[in-house]
Order: structure tokens, then C-alpha cells, then sequence
């Protein structure tokens, strides 16, 4: 979802590196920098020095001008007009409780990744993160729509996208790539297309108060 937080990402990004990798970022930064608890790098999977080079390499102002000892929702905040209540806690080192999950889920789309570099590591791990939430992924992730989504996932995981060929839910389909690598067969039915729960995998991944506001950034 598009915010001030956004806006102001978006203006101090690096002419050098891809828009739609910087628009990708900026949404899920400005996402998680609403959360009221937790740092931002632990929601989104990444170590704090990662997070630091990801600035630095797409939002080099913001590395520039912020303190490392300020908490960076509270930057970002305060960059972008607004106030906002640090409750981070020390919440920023704790380990999850499902990192094994989100460790296979990274080491999945690694394994299907379109080339070794940085941002696709980051990006891996930003998708594995959004995945323990309890929304559709893109929603999670903070983006305006699946289509976001669909996208980034074609420029650096090819291998997934081209495979999810009946154009399952992502997270349902991250998820049952999981379950085939070590023969889990958690659904009985005999094929998807006969599956009384057709729709919780396949249907439409709409959220209408979420586009409206997507549609007013």
C-alpha cells in the first residue's frame, strides 16, 4: 500500500537500480514501518546489517542522513512528515519461532532464482517473512495487488512463477513446493480440480478496503 513513507522512499531512490525493484521495497518497508511493534528488519526477514545495505544501495539518502542509533521507523516517520511511538522493545534480534520454516522457504526460492546477486537474496527473504502471516501474501508483503507480486517473483524466480502453471495462490503454492519435496501429501482429493477447497488455492485474491486504499496512494 502506497504511503508517505513510500512517497518519500520512492523520491531519495538510486537512479542506478531497477524502479521496479526500489517500488517493490519501498512498499514493503513503508508496510512494515506501520507496525507498531518489532523492528522493521526482524518483519522483514533481514538481518539489520542487510537492511542497512539495502538503503544504501537503493536509498542512499536515507543512509546518508539517518543516525545508525535511531530506530528507523521512527527516521522514517519523522522523514515523512509524521510521528511515530518507538515500541520496538529490543524486539529487533529475537529469533522466530518458525525459522526453520521461513529457512525453507528461502532455500525454495534460491533454488529457482534467476541469478546470484543481492537483491534476490533480499527479496527471498522478504517473501519467506511475509509468508507467516495470516493474509494473502501480496497483502502481507504490503502491495497494491497479486499482480505485484506475480511480478517479482517472474524477474527473480522464474523457475517458481513458470511452474505455478494453474496459477495458484503463491503462498499455497510456496507451500505445497514444501510439501512435494519430502512426498506430503496433505490433500486427498485426486487432482486440484476436484478438490472441494478449489478455491481456497485457486480463487480470486481480492481484498476491496485494501484496493481502495492502495487506489487513493
Amino acid at each position: 500500500m502506497k504511503t508517505a513513507i513510500y512517497d518519500f522512499l520512492m523520491s531519495s531512490r538510486s537512479p542506478d537500480e531497477a524502479f521496479s525493484d526500489a517500488r517493490f521495497f519501498a512498499l514493503c518497508i513503508s508496510h512494515r514501518a506501520m507496525e507498531r511493534e518489532g523492528g522493521i528488519a526482524m518483519a522483514l526477514g533481514l538481518e539489520r546489517r542487510q537492511l542497512s545495505h539495502l538503503f544504501s544501495r537503493y536509498f542512499p539518502r536515507i543512509e546518508e542522513s539517518r543516525s545508525t542509533a535511531q530506530c528507523t521507523k521512527v527516521y522514517l516517520h519523522s522523514a515523512a512528515g509524521g510521528t511515530f511511538l518507538c515500541q520496538c522493545l529490543g524486539k529487533e534480534h529475537k529469533a522466530s519461532a518458525r525459522a526453520e520454516e521461513t529457512s525453507d522457504l528461502v532455500k525454495l526460492l534460491g533454488d529457482h532464482r534467476a541469478s546470484v546477486n543481492q537483491a534476490t537474496e533480499w527479496i527471498a527473504a522478504i517473501l519467506a517473512a511475509g509468508c507467516l502471516g495470516d493474509d494473502h501474501l501480496w497483502q502481507d508483503l504490503g502491495l497494491t495487488h497479486r499482480e505485484d507480486l506475480s511480478d517479482v517473483i517472474k524477474r527473480h524466480f522464474p523457475g517458481l512463477y513458470f511452474k505455478n502453471t494453474g496459477n495458484m495462490k503463491w503462498k499455497k503454492f510456496f507451500y505445497k513446493q514444501l510439501c512435494d519435496q519430502v512426498e506430503i501429501r496433505l490433500c486427498q482429493a485426486p487432482s486440484c480440480s476436484v478438490c472441494h477447497d478449489y478455491a481456497q488455492c485457486f480463487g480470486p485474491e481480492d481484498a476491496r478496503g485494501w484496493n481502495l486504499l492502495a487506489a487513493q496512494g
